[in-house]
């Protein structure tokens, strides 16, 4: 029978309080959740020590593999390429990240890219300097990608959003992907990457 030693207690007992500190996080940025560097700083640490202190415990008594912390370039191509068969569609924020995603194998026809958030008013949260003629263009990009959205036949097709965590335009977009949820009549589908570097390599 396993059992927790001492130093698993103190790593539990430490995560408590680093989620703690993210309660508090989460507080201070409602209602639009939205970080500033500084703050963001302070819940990356957060993260990076609940990820240092439960690490070794989700392997000892999950049984999980390294590979599930870590995962290879190799792995990550191969899980996209199999999540885009049957002509799924993902979407992601750049065209570099497009760029990526066609290098390695990702038909670019069943890609769509946002080039910022989902909704102009997420513009002003990025860049709360934006005119209203800049608004107004953005208004009208956001339309021609909600309507590329409706237009296509989700009958056979998943929607998948692949990210980067920590990239902000991607987590404005994660946080109101329930509206592409409505449009298409069904649940989306989550990728998340590290880094688009690592998927690169």
């Amino acid at each position: 029978m396993k059992k927790l030693n001492s130093e698993e207690v103190k790593a539990l007992l430490d995560s408590i309080e680093e989620l703690i500190n993210i309660k508090i996080i989460i507080r201070n940025i409602a209602p639009s959740y939205f970080f500033n560097e500084e703050i963001f700083q302070s819940f990356i640490s957060n993260l990076e020590n609940l990820y240092k202190n439960l690490k070794p415990i989700f392997s000892k008594f999950l049984q999980l593999k390294e590979l599930e912390f870590n995962e290879t370039s190799d792995n990550l191509q191969k899980r996209i390429l199999k999540k885009m068969s049957d002509q799924n569609i993902a979407m992601v924020s750049s065209n570099s990240s497009k760029k990526v995603l066609k290098n390695i194998g990702v038909d670019p026809r069943n890609l769509i890219v946002t080039g910022g958030p989902l909704f102009s008013e997420d513009y002003k949260i990025i860049n709360p300097s934006l005119s209203k003629a800049a608004l107004k263009g953005i208004e009208k990009k956001c339309k021609r990608i909600f309507n590329q959205i409706k237009n296509q036949n989700w009958k056979d097709k998943s929607f998948i959003f692949i990210f980067e965590e920590g990239n902000p335009t991607d987590l404005l977009i994660l946080k109101k992907l329930n509206e592409i949820e409505n449009i298409i009549g069904k649940k989306a589908k989550i990728i998340k990457l590290k880094s688009w570097k690592t998927l690169a390599k």
